[in-house]
């Protein structure tokens, strides 16, 4: 999609705009904008009353929707471009510059007119009230987020004081956040971050950012609340998971136990679904939010601009300006336009990278020196120009340790031919079962002859029976395959992750049957079903993953995960408690009715947790030597 030029007559209508008398008759508020350095399109700004018991925090954003109105030609171009775009070297504003950096932005010591979202929290950070109200700002001062950061510890800063208030209280929110079961807003290894969607990021992650982050969120919470109470329909912001994905904490806890930030990428990619916008409340799962809307960047969004003007329109007592199916719509747009906009910025460096994915397959020494992300960029070029035999030694060393994305895995499942590779796949998977069905949720994305694929639950309590179904469509029609085998397991999603397993090796075995073709019973599963059901484990099986020594140095948390995985138990529970010496983990890890033990204590907290998990290794190890 090119991008847009503004109409002239836009152009025009922006220059000429003006604010009326009328506006400084609202109550004013006070408050200070913290941005980026460069930033000149600012949208909101914060301020902090502290009360005997808690604190009144509001956001002050910029009241757009009293100058772009609705069916006017800057409202046009506001929906031809939805957002504003951000490049390194500058932006493509949503709305015309003379109004997104000017008459509309909170500059310092200008007026302006905004709308006022004011939250009363008590000590815990619960909201217990939300007023939402016309008004009018003059910002005091405008910080950078390094400034901020300085004017923090500097007392002789003006708003210091304020500022170090506003921190304590958005790690008092974020805590409050983590502990409710988000993953939105969480920081990651490898120095990122999860942001509201949970798509990872490599963003700068400063106190003020974190200030920032949270103070947004709770507006946004707060107002999506207000109108969800009063029915109204506006465009929430939606966020669901996929059937495969696990629970919000054992997500996140084995996202950290990946050994690379694009693997957390693509295990995210493969769990959660895009945000939509949309009248119908759903939920945002990534916040655990039952109602979340975006409010507070009406310059750079439409949906922001669009929910102003439905609230402005309830605070006046009248209808709404928007139907549910005009709210539809718009949220359908908003989509298709950011899906266009991701396409073009991809389309604009596909050529050049081709180039230098094809020069890579002409001289392939420096093959094996390539990142994992490098790597997955290179093969999915040399499997889509059929030209694997450059990499196919490559391709199998790395399988072997690990060091494949699962979109790799993917690829080498569908779209390759060679038995060798799809043996080191299985092996692969056998330790690594999740993958499995983050494999099968890609395929039924991006296979053109795949429509659904569900889990049959053929047994509601543990151990869970399970058996994998798709609807595959072939030249005789649409069939639904299955295995012949059913995967068994203590846990529900452990039995779905086993599922995707069979299905995958039943399909390169072209061995895929009817679902009246299924075996009643399986027994393919001895080893899960033990631990399911608290027996004994054989020692020969847990012997095959706990022969080799332990080393110090390796990522103790990981191995034991991987082993948890290939032997179908529980992930391990790690639990953390401040002492003397720093920090104390206990590592716990439960193998039919009996619970191992490992414990850590080391004045760094990664450190005291692979400490515990080395610990129970260690454990198992001696288990497994059936002393």
């Amino acid at each position: 999609m090119p991008t847009l030029k503004f109409p002239p007559q836009a152009i025009a209508l922006a220059k000429r705009l003006t604010l009326t008398d009328s506006l400084w008759e609202r109550p004013q508020v006070q408050g200070i904008t913290i941005d980026g350095p460069d930033s000149r399109d600012l949208d909101d700004a914060i301020w902090l009353e502290p009360t005997p018991t808690g604190a009144i925090l509001s956001v002050h954003i910029a009241d757009v929707a009293e100058l772009v109105t609705i069916g006017s030609i800057l409202d046009k171009v506001a929906i031809a471009r939805t957002q504003t775009q951000y490049f390194r070297n500058g932006n493509a504003p949503m709305l015309p510059r003379p109004l997104s950096e000017d008459k509309l932005s909170l500059l310092a010591f200008q007026d302006r007119p905004t709308l006022t979202v004011r939250v009363t929290l008590n000590a815990h950070a619960e909201i217990k009230q939300t007023e939402i109200f016309e008004s009018w700002m003059r910002s005091h001062q405008r910080y950078s987020y390094s400034e901020a950061d300085a004017a923090q510890r500097d007392p002789n800063d003006a708003y210091g004081d304020l500022l170090q208030q506003a921190y304590y209280w958005s790690q008092i929110l974020n805590r409050q956040r983590i502990a409710q079961g988000a993953i939105g807003g969480r920081i990651t290894p490898f120095g990122m971050w999860l942001n509201e969607e949970g798509a990872l990021s490599t963003a700068e992650r400063t106190n003020s950012h974190l200030l920032i982050q949270e103070f947004m969120i709770l507006a946004n919470r707060a107002v999506a609340q207000w109108l969800a109470e009063r029915d109204i329909p506006a465009l929430y912001r939606n966020h669901t998971a996929r059937a495969i994905a696990p629970e919000r904490e054992t997500l996140y806890q084995t996202l950290l136990t990946l050994g690379s930030a694009a693997a957390m990428r693509q295990r995210l990619q493969s769990w959660l679904n895009r945000a939509e916008y949309g009248p119908a409340l759903v939920g945002h799962f990534a916040l655990n939010l039952p109602a979340y809307c975006h409010f507070t960047s009406p310059i750079r969004r439409l949906a922001d601009l669009v929910n102003h003007r439905i609230v402005k329109a309830l605070l006046k007592g009248e209808q709404s300006p928007y139907t549910k199916t005009e709210l539809e719509q718009l949220g359908q747009h908003i989509a298709q336009v950011t899906l266009e906009l991701e396409k073009e910025t991809s389309e604009h460096f596909k050529a050049e990278h081709r180039k230098q994915y094809q020069a890579l397959l002409d001289d392939a020494s420096d093959v094996p020196h390539l990142s994992l992300k490098e790597f997955s960029k290179v093969l999915k070029y040399a499997v889509e120009t059929q030209e694997l035999q450059p990499v196919l030694a490559e391709v199998k060393t790395r399988i072997d340790k690990g060091q494949l994305s699962v979109q790799d895995l993917y690829l080498l499942v569908f779209q390759v031919q060679d038995k060798s590779i799809h043996k080191a796949v299985l092996n692969h998977l056998e330790k690594q079962i999740q993958d499995a069905s983050s494999i099968i949720a890609m395929a039924v994305d991006w296979q053109a002859d795949w429509g659904r694929a569900e889990y049959v639950e053929l047994s509601q309590s543990s151990p869970f029976t399970v058996a994998l179904e798709v609807t595959i469509t072939q030249e005789e029609g649409q069939r639904v395959l299955t295995t012949k085998d059913l995967a068994t397991h203590g846990r529900k999603q452990g039995s779905r992750h086993h599922a995707s397993l069979l299905w995958i090796e039943a399909y390169l075995q072209n061995a895929l049957v009817e679902a009246s073709e299924r075996s009643p019973a399986n027994t393919a599963m001895q080893v899960a079903e033990v631990a399911a059901t608290g027996q004994q484990t054989s020692c020969v099986p847990m012997h095959r993953y706990l022969s080799k020594p332990l080393k110090d140095g390796q990522n103790f948390v990981g191995m034991l995960n991987d082993i948890c995985q290939a032997l179908r138990w529980d992930v391990a529970i790690y639990e953390f408690a401040e002492v003397s010496e720093g920090f104390e983990c206990d590592c716990r890890l439960q193998v039919g009715d009996e619970v191992i033990v490992g414990k850590g204590i080391t004045p760094a907290k990664q450190k005291a947790k692979a400490i515990s998990a080395r610990q129970v290794m260690e454990k198992l190890q001696a288990i497994a030597r059936c002393d």
